[in-house]
Order: structure tokens, then sequence, then C-alpha cells
């Protein structure tokens, strides 16, 4: 008999501690342990940060290329590839600006920056590239034109004879690629 209770002594002791040990020890491991962060509308956030970093604005691409390396050195950090699939870019893209710093003698991420390209700035405004791309964005049917599809022909005639803007066909055609390029979401970097 003393055997026996002396056995359920040591049970319930045990069994105490070990309910007294297991409740602490979720308790402070949900005190420390960080549940993953969740945002409403992550898709529609994701688009629109991804739609803003596709600008052309120099400073942006330049912040972009560091906050995507900064992100390959961590230590177990992301792949090359699962940057590229998070900015939407190309994997040879990360690729590409991994070797230009790696191609530095220094550890200087000046060398990230795009160096200034040859030819003029455009001269249409902000305006009238809002105005192009809200008029490509729509069949030239609904524009009153007798045409299927946008060519640089049609958009040049367009522009001078209804909003007097003279831009060549040639130039034309440009915005034209670039525009849908933009609007297809796939940017050339």
């Amino acid at each position: 008999m003393y055997y026996i209770l002396h056995h359920q002594i040591y049970f319930l002791f045990f069994a105490f501690i070990f309910t007294f040990i297991s409740t602490w020890f979720s308790f402070f491991m949900h005190l420390y342990a960080m549940e993953r962060l969740t945002l409403k509308h992550s898709d529609d956030i994701r688009a629109q940060i991804l739609s803003y970093l596709a600008t052309d604005d120099p400073e942006i691409q330049y912040l972009l290329r560091l906050n995507a390396l900064l992100l390959l050195t961590m230590k177990d950090g992301p792949s090359a590839i699962q940057i590229a699939d998070l900015y939407g870019l190309a994997r040879q893209t990360v690729t590409r600006w991994a070797a230009r710093l790696n191609k530095s003698e220094t550890p200087d991420i000046t060398v990230l920056r795009d160096a200034p390209k040859p030819g003029r700035d455009t001269r249409m405004t902000e305006t009238q590239i809002a105005l192009v791309d809200k008029l490509l964005a729509k069949s030239p049917r609904k524009a009153g034109i007798a045409k299927d599809q946008w060519s640089g022909a049609v958009l040049s005639e367009y522009l001078k004879q209804k909003h007097g803007i003279e831009l060549k066909v040639r130039m034309c055609q440009r915005w034209i690629r670039r525009l849908e390029d933009a609007r297809l979401k796939t940017p050339r970097r």
C-alpha cells in the first residue's frame, strides 16, 4: 500500500510540475514568438507597390536595386529567383545587379546607379503623357477614328488635329510601345 501511494504521489507531483512548466512555456512562447503579420488586401497593396516601383525615376530604380540586394545579404535570405518573383522582375535582372556589385573592387553600392542616358528628355508633359495613355487604353473607334488599332501614323494625326500636339510618327510608335508595356506591367529593365 505504501508503495502504491508513494508512486501516486510522485506521479501527481510530476504531472503538476509538467503542467506548470508547459503552461508557462506556452505563455512565454506566445509572448516572445512573433506571429506572421498579414495585411488586408495584400494583393492590391502588392500591385500598387509594384506599379510604383515600375517607374522610370532613376532614384526609385536605385532604391529598388538596393532593397533587392539587401535581401541577398541576409544569411538565410531569399534566393535571386525569390527576390525576382517578389518584385516582379526577371531573375537575370537581379543576377545582373549582383554581378555589378561583385565586379567592383570596393564594396561601393553606387555602381548600381544607372549611367546617364544619351539623348534629350521628352518634350511631352506629364499631362500630355497621361492623355496619350488614356487614349491608347481605348480603341481608336471610341475616339472617333475609323481604325481598329492604334499605329504611329494614326496617333500622330489624331494628336495634331484634336489636341495640337505635334509628334512624329516614329515617336508615336515609341509612345505606343512604352505605354502598352507599362499597362501590361512588363517593365524593361
